[in-house]
């Protein structure tokens, strides 16, 4: 090994990776590992070992119920905010048009703003309009959140790509809208796809829009495993939280490994 591999910049930067990979991997490894503990009760390092609580959070029909509507609900405003994400960072991208700086502040707002501030917000816009609680106006909501990460996502995919590949398939006959769809969307698919999961994730785990907008009889399952840690920490939301961890690392594993096959292909 060369002695610049041993500098002390690079020593010290490695030291603060692992601190970080180790402060944010941490709580995770303490929750997987307590949902396999026999004990009734979170505790850390688990007292045996035991599938009881994958039972029981599986047998719970709040939690499988919260799970369905989350799921529908996500999916939804996933397709939704891809396609006006999409819309929009092409316009913004493409062309100059008035107030073209506000509008893109405007679209990334919400990401700056707290979670508590906008859902109040959404409350009393609802509210002064008069739309009852619905999972129609959770997804509305969803989609405030969910479309700036679509548009931040792609907006640099966009400003890299090549245009001249789109205009020399217009010069072979096609049409604008064909050109775009079998030339660009297939380059900036990768974006489109990291777009798309990072708005199924908001989505899916956001629990302060759902406290605010969920309809009372059909909430989310990040409201229901909330209003579980209420009552104490019961080994099944840990069991619950693991189950939703390693389907995050499902997906991530499909999209990667989908994406680099179309990489290759």
């Amino acid at each position: 090994m060369s002695l610049a591999a041993w500098h002390p910049f690079r020593i010290a930067l490695a030291a603060i990776s692992i601190v970080g990979y180790v402060f944010l991997l941490a709580p995770i490894v303490v929750i997987a590992a307590s949902s396999f503990g026999q004990t009734q009760f979170l505790v850390f390092p688990p007292q045996g070992f035991s599938l009881r609580w994958y039972q029981e959070a599986l047998g719970r029909s709040d939690f499988r119920s919260g799970f369905q509507i989350s799921l529908l609900i996500a999916t939804i405003a996933t397709v939704l905010s891809t396609v006006i994400g999409a819309l929009a960072a092409v316009a913004v991208v493409r062309y100059r048009f008035f107030a073209r700086d506000v509008i893109i502040a405007l679209f990334l707002s919400p990401l700056i703003l707290p979670s508590l501030v906008l859902a109040l917000a959404l409350l009393l816009m609802f509210s002064s309009a008069r739309i009852d609680p619905s999972p129609e106006r959770l997804i509305a909501a969803h989609l405030v959140v969910c479309v700036p990460y679509v548009i931040r996502t792609l907006v640099p995919v966009l400003q890299r790509f090549d245009r001249s590949l789109e205009e020399a398939a217009q010069d072979l006959g096609a049409s604008p809208l064909a050109a775009f769809w079998l030339v660009t969307l297939p380059v900036i698919r990768p974006g489109l796809v990291a777009g798309a999961f990072f708005a199924f994730i908001i989505s899916f785990d956001e629990v302060v829009l759902g406290i605010f907008l969920a309809p009372a009889r059909q909430p989310t399952l990040p409201i229901q495993i909330y209003s579980a840690v209420q009552f104490g920490l019961d080994p099944t939301v840990a069991a619950v939280s693991t189950l939703l961890i390693g389907l995050t690392l499902v997906l991530v594993i499909v999209s990667e490994t989908l994406l680099g096959i179309r990489r290759l292909a």
